[in-house]
């Protein structure tokens, strides 16, 4: 029997590392399977948006959007809770049709309000492509199967939902760590990342916490009461500080949450991502 207190660490053991954050220029297909197999925690590029483009949604959004709160789904009993986390939203989420059903009005509501963001959106942005747009097409271009808006429904879904966060509400996130998962009765993905493109970031705090874990599977985020993730689990977390402009990508079925801040705000377009091996990337939110 080997002694592994005395025994010499091998050359291959020493390569061993904790997932790295890889910070590209642009992405690229190797960087993409890193993050599917889990061999990255989160790809990130910085001035993925263009600066005017941020300046005009910063603008909208401070005069003119009406934003609402984006409560994140737990599943308690076996039925879907909705909670706040301190983020809020402009536009739509699809989890707000979670536990509803087919043809309800919160379905029709979903899908008539992502047809209308989706045209505001792309008019406040031209004659620029709204970020999330230019990121789909750059998959387009590196990734063999492509990318594409989702339908898993038959109609085409919302993506590039705005997600903001302000001083007073920022901390709620901090203590709650959680994972997003679209239900399996939906589409069954073998993986869901989400994109993150921030358009404005506050002066300190803010950052994103990713756990140093194994993603959860479906069935296990179904079997969690509440918020409620196994401790174990979360026990190496590591901090992302976004940049104005920045994208970063992470995989949602890692435990992650958000560092309070004391002023400014932290706003994001955002788009999920699901992959399963032969088919395109497909973005919702």
């Amino acid at each position: 029997m080997t002694d592994l207190n005395n025994s010499e660490l091998t050359p291959a053991a020493l390569q061993i590392k904790t997932p790295a954050i890889l910070e590209l220029t642009q992405l690229d297909a190797a960087s993409l399977k890193k993050l599917i197999t889990g061999e990255v925690l989160a790809i990130r590029i910085a001035d993925f948006a263009n600066e005017q483009t941020s300046a005009v949604l910063n603008k909208y959004i401070d005069e003119t959007a009406i934003l609402q709160e984006y409560n994140h789904e737990t599943y308690e009993s076996g039925k879907v809770v909705q909670q706040f986390y301190g983020v809020h939203r402009w536009g739509t989420p699809f989890n707000s049709t979670y536990g509803k059903s087919a043809g309800s009005d919160a379905q029709q509501q979903y899908y008539a309000d992502a047809a209308h963001m989706r045209g505001l959106i792309d008019s406040l942005c031209a004659p620029q492509k709204p970020p999330i747009h230019l990121l789909m097409e750059h998959l387009q271009q590196v990734w063999p199967e492509g990318a594409t808006t989702a339908a898993f429904q038959g109609q085409p879904m919302f993506c590039g939902i705005i997600r903001a966060m302000f001083p007073e509400t920022a901390h709620l996130s901090e203590t709650v760590p959680h994972v997003d998962c679209l239900p399996i009765s939906i589409a069954k993905l073998e993986h869901q990342f989400s994109a993150n493109i921030y358009i404005d970031t506050p002066p300190s705090g803010g950052e994103l916490i990713i756990w140093d874990t194994e993603a959860f599977a479906y069935e296990d985020v179904e079997r969690f009461e509440g918020a409620l993730l196994p401790e174990d689990r979360l026990q190496k977390p590591l901090h992302i500080q976004p940049r104005k402009n920045e994208l970063i990508i992470i995989n949602t079925r890692r435990p992650h949450a958000i560092c309070g801040f004391d002023s400014g705000k932290r706003i994001s377009i955002q788009s999920f991502i699901g992959y399963t091996t032969g088919e395109p990337f497909y973005f919702w939110c």
